[in-house]
């Protein structure tokens, strides 16, 4: 992911914020308005491209032939995953990231932009699905399904775009240390392999979880630039972040 440091002058209020903050700035776009719009276009022209009943037949042969060959370990992991990030274990994972950043590592500035890097472009998602409307893969239809059906919009995937800005987001607080790499490269592989398990599962066809990724992509090319213009002066104004001991 391409993106370049804002060049515009940053805000007095900067100055006042904690300096171990790493997410007092994030890594956006020049055109980080355009771009992001740009890319939910594709999607959005790809989603209703997907809901034509020849693209649907011709993908849910992949769903079908999936459900033909599962294995019971697999089956183990992929219903475990789909717990974990689905809503009620994405905000548990969201509310740890936020208590460790807050109150251990002590970066309240980073523990409120990894979850907003993460929550944005996870609940940015919702205006494909809304959008698009595609319903998921009939169930009655597959050979061994394992998975019982959820919000019937099916386009994109909700647990590949909570998994793609989580490792986003932890790229971002990362980067410029070590494991910035790793993270990136470990969290996109782990990324592939959940949207693998929900083609699996029969939860979505193959496009639902491909447009995962750049669907989140874009949501959080735009939260980057709306965080850098209108969130340090609010950030400079509260007591608990700009406090001594929060340093």
């Amino acid at each position: 992911m391409t993106t370049s440091h804002d060049a515009s002058p940053r805000p007095r209020a900067w100055a006042d914020l904690p300096a171990r903050s790493r997410l007092l700035h994030l890594p956006t776009l020049k055109h980080w308005i355009l771009v992001p719009v740009l890319m939910s276009v594709v999607v959005l022209a790809l989603g209703f491209a997907a809901t034509t009943s020849a693209y649907t037949n011709a993908e849910f042969n992949v769903d079908a032939w999936m459900s033909l060959h599962h294995v019971s370990w697999m089956d183990t992991v992929a219903l475990a995953l789909e717990q974990i990030l689905g809503p009620k274990g994405a905000i548990v994972i969201l509310v740890v990231v936020l208590a460790v950043l807050w109150f251990v590592r002590r970066t309240p500035v980073d523990a409120i932009a990894v979850v907003g890097i993460t929550g944005f472009g996870w609940v940015y998602s919702l205006i494909f699905k809304y959008a698009v409307h595609r319903q998921r893969p009939d169930q009655g239809l597959l050979a061994h399904p394992i998975s019982d059906a959820m919000d019937p919009n099916s386009f994109p995937s909700g647990h590949v775009c909570f998994a793609v800005s989580l490792t986003i987001a932890l790229y971002f607080l990362l980067r410029h240390t070590r494991w910035g790499v790793w993270v990136l490269a470990i969290g996109f592989a782990a990324s592939v392999f959940v949207a693998w398990t929900r083609v699996y599962v029969g939860m979505h066809y193959p496009m639902d979880v491909l447009v995962s990724f750049p669907a989140s992509i874009a949501g959080i090319f735009l939260f980057a630039g709306l965080w850098n213009r209108l969130v340090p002066p609010v950030l400079a104004r509260l007591p608990f972040v700009t406090r001594p001991e929060s340093r």
